[in-house]
């Protein structure tokens, strides 16, 4: 250790050349914005969906919709309803404008004007081709009207998805200020916006708070410069790296710059806080060597402990989880990294070396800890007795979890894509796009298409009050009048009159075909995964009865499947969750290892598990008890806690007292000097983040919230649980 402060400066001035090399490298780290990324590759829906952009061109809509009095007329012959002009001429030049966008899809822009071209001039197929566009184009109130856009999927695509979606809101909003953007692509390409967006400034702002709160407890700005930076190069540097190994950031890794910061604040204050206390007999040179002589210990095997429960979530077979699990476990071990390259210079350079000062109110926290202490030695049996039934009240929220898959309440009320999707919803209808596509016979049989009219009447009879699914089906467009000859011969008619929307449907090339359906996104998590599952035992039940002889010919090894970004959507925190516990409990194991090895003591392994467990279960079973919803934020927060509680400083202070003081004064001593530094950093640390109930994306909010509040389980758990199990479990030594 003498070493590393006698070249302190050189150390120092190494971190600053690779923060400066390191910055324009990390600036160039992209944001992974699919959906596709929170499921492996395997699985079944990704592959559905996948299938289905090749057959036909996509599933990404983008519905444009607005209020159009006087959007109909009857023929001056009166006969048969049409356009007025006023609404033909706005219809058709925002439908052409939107066309032409970079990412649109222009052929297939859908529009009341466009299909009513091609429409026959009589009254009965007028009507009937209404009906069929009714909640589409044309809402019950026939003063609603909306223009369908499909996005070119993935490659296909000529622009970034947040372009297209950019240009598409800003043709609405020049038409009409109140014109409505909604659809799954638009949710999904709102929600990366805002957690890129407000996840780089409201980290910014969380350090700016963070810094206030260093400043009031340490006096000097000295020490705020130094944590701080060792926050900002641990990010930048770990940044640099991912872009140096072909990495990107997802949804989950959203959170690196947060999560670093916890870990490197608690490093940070828990050495300067050990070096403060020892400025009160020596000097600013040997204070520096015995802390870090100290404190290598506890620090390494805090972070290393911190490493491996991140590591466990390497099991996970979602590709973001695992890349989340590199990047934090390389995160975390830069921080020590960082911190032993910076600290030596914060405590022995220059000629008046500050001493980090003082809270005003931190001799009454000492009263307090000591007093804490005190309780627990003397009263272990009544302690016990409150975390028992601290434990007893929250665990049963542990299976009373729910998952809110309805995406719209990943934003605020007042959110632009909230307001834009309960106008859809309420004057149009669902917004939410999914379908089930099938092989068809070569070549295409009436009696085949009659089955997939009996599917289609099978799937539109699973809509109820409660729950509403509009089928979309190639049968609806054949069947409009004059219904002349079979269901083959009036298909081809059909394809001539309005092959834009045969080809939404149907690929001959492929031999696909697919149904659409249509879900209200505005839905309670149980309607939506219990439609999801009504829908495919229909279809499961369907194709079994009927054994579709393109199965039959083409030996599928999977039958016919309802998909689509509906149901990933509704899936996307089961993905999350699904690996969830199994990394929960390789994180457990890691710990108890880390900590068996460090103290050598498999009592102490097993002692310190219940410390780091502890927030994590009253936390999420509050949660549940609450019912507050799992979302994309809170998903992870049981693997992102663990280790995040100071036990090996605490352990590590109690083991070197206990046989100088007893039992007694060993945990009044541990209580006082870790005890100090952990209500120190942790209330730094919740101010910082609360920032984030700032966000306009509420898994944001909620993610700062209960971090926060996980952070407050850790302080019950270092200064009651952890030194109570040490009451109960460590044998009696004699001074």
């Amino acid at each position: 250790m003498n070493r590393l402060v006698d070249w302190r400066n050189w150390l120092l001035l190494a971190a600053v050349v690779l923060l400066l090399g390191a910055i324009p490298v990390a600036n160039r780290l992209s944001f992974d914005q699919t959906i596709e990324s929170f499921f492996p590759p395997a699985n079944r829906d990704i592959q559905v969906l996948k299938k289905s952009r090749k057959d036909f061109g996509g599933d990404e809509f983008v519905i444009v919709a607005w209020h159009q009095p006087g959007l109909l007329q009857t023929n001056p012959e009166g006969e048969y309803p049409e356009l007025t002009p006023e609404a033909e001429q706005r219809i058709t030049t925002l439908a052409a404008k939107l066309g032409e966008l970079p990412g649109v899809d222009g052929e297939r822009t859908r529009d009341l004007a466009r299909f009513l071209r091609k429409t026959p001039r009589n009254k009965n197929t007028r009507r009937a081709l209404l009906s069929l566009f009714d909640g589409i184009l044309i809402g019950p109130d026939q003063e609603t009207t909306a223009i369908v856009l499909q996005l070119y999927a993935g490659a296909s695509a000529n622009a970034a998805r947040v372009d297209t979606i950019r240009a598409i809101r800003a043709v609405a909003k020049e038409f009409d200020a109140k014109t409505s953007v909604a659809g799954e692509a638009v949710q999904i390409q709102d929600m990366f916006d805002l957690v890129e967006r407000d996840g780089n400034l409201l980290y910014l702002a969380s350090l700016g708070v963070l810094s206030l709160m260093l400043m009031i407890i340490f006096r000097s700005l000295r020490w705020v410069l130094v944590s701080v930076g060792i926050v900002i190069t641990t990010v930048v540097c770990t940044r640099a790296i991912l872009v140096l190994a072909g990495a990107q950031l997802s949804m989950v890794s959203s959170m690196l710059n947060s999560l670093v910061t916890i870990i490197s604040i608690s490093t940070t204050t828990h050495i300067i806080v050990y070096y403060r206390e020892l400025r009160g007999t020596l000097n600013a040179h040997d204070a520096a060597v015995q802390t870090l002589r100290e404190l290598w210990h506890p620090v390494l095997w805090t972070v290393v402990t911190i490493a491996v429960g991140f590591a466990a979530l390497l099991v996970s077979e979602i590709v973001p989880v695992r890349s989340f699990a590199i990047m934090m476990t390389l995160a975390t071990l830069l921080v020590i990294v960082v911190t032993l390259a910076v600290l030596p210079a914060a405590f022995a350079s220059g000629r008046n070396v500050p001493i980090p000062g003082r809270v005003r109110l931190e001799d009454q926290l000492d009263a307090v800890l000591n007093r804490m202490a005190h309780l627990i030695d003397r009263h272990p049996v009544g302690t016990t007795i409150v975390c028992l039934a601290l434990t007893a009240i929250t665990a049963p929220g542990l299976w009373m979890m729910q998952v809110e898959t309805d995406f719209s309440k990943n934003f605020r009320e007042s959110s632009p894509i909230v307001q834009s999707l309960r106008f859809v919803e309420s004057n149009l209808g669902p917004a939410g796009t999914w379908d089930v596509a099938f092989d068809v016979p070569d070549p295409l049989t009436s009696e085949f298409l009659d089955q997939t009219k009996d599917l289609t009447n099978v799937l539109k009879n699973l809509s109820t009050e409660d729950c509403q699914l509009d089928v979309l089906s190639l049968n609806d467009a054949i069947d409009v009048p004059p219904r002349l000859g079979n269901a083959s011969a009036r298909l081809k008619k059909v394809d001539q009159r309005q092959h834009d929307l045969v080809q939404s449907f149907y690929n001959p090339e492929r031999r696909r075909m697919r149904i659409v359906l249509r879900s209200p996104e505005q839905q309670s998590t149980e309607a939506k995964l219990a439609q999801i599952q009504r829908v495919r035992d229909a279809i499961a039940a369907h194709f079994e009865r009927t054994q579709a002889p393109a199965s039959k010919a083409t030996k599928q090894a999977e039958a016919p499947v309802a998909s689509g970004l509906f149901v990933l959507m509704a899936r996307i925190i089961d993905s999350l969750l699904e690996d969830q516990w199994k990394s929960f409990l390789w994180a457990c194991f890691g710990t108890f290892v880390c900590m068996a090895i460090a103290f050598r003591s498999l009592r102490i392994g097993l002692i310190s598990l219940v410390p780091n467990v502890f927030p994590i279960a009253l936390v999420t079973g509050s949660m549940g008890l609450l019912n507050v919803p799992l979302n994309i934020g809170t998903a992870m927060i049981a693997s992102v806690s663990m280790g995040f509680t100071c036990s090996v400083h605490y352990i590590e202070v109690f083991q070197n007292a206990l046989p100088k003081v007893g039992l007694s004064e060993a945990l009044i001593t541990a209580q006082s000097s870790v005890g100090k530094a952990v209500v120190l950093a942790h209330f730094a640390l919740v101010a910082g983040f609360m920032v984030l109930t700032a966000s306009e994306f509420i898994p944001l909010v909620y993610f700062g919230t209960l971090l926060s509040l996980s952070m407050i389980g850790g302080l019950i758990s270092d200064l009651v649980l952890l030194p109570l199990l040490l009451r109960w479990t460590t044998p009696t030594v004699t001074k």
